[in-house]
């Protein structure tokens, strides 16, 4: 079984996350079981060459305001080897200054069994 090992002093988790449309990009995602969708930026959304109907959106919330926002299906995600056909996902960019492109959520973990060990700084998807 895979295991993705993690600074467990950080204040999140990173994961490397394959993400396929026409064409697969590798991208970094924190791991957000607080986030109900996955969330992908626009760059990325276009760069796998995902349709976006501007006429299927969704209100989010954040920190500061009610936001409506596209919602996409993602053809596949994987992560650790796990794959995930036709994910639910909404699209939004982060801060330039970021070092995350955007949120693995639970559209993708809920198909799994997700262990994580911070004491030893390793996550684990069955």
């Amino acid at each position: 079984m895979p295991i993705l090992r993690f600074d467990p002093s950080a204040s999140v988790i990173i994961v490397d996350a394959q993400v396929t449309g026409r064409v697969t990009i590798v991208t970094r995602l924190v791991l957000d079981t607080g986030a109900s969708l996955v969330v992908l930026p626009w760059k990325l959304a276009l760069g796998i060459g995902i349709s976006i109907d501007p006429e299927k959106t969704i209100q989010t919330t954040t920190a500061t305001a009610i936001e409506t926002v596209p919602k996409v299906v993602i053809p596949e995600i994987s992560v650790l080897g796990k794959k995930i056909k036709n994910v639910d996902a909404i699209i939004k960019d982060f801060p330039p200054e970021s070092p995350i492109d955007g949120l693995l959520g639970l559209s993708f973990l809920k198909h799994f069994h997700l262990k994580i060990n911070f004491p030893k700084g390793e996550l684990f998807l069955e």
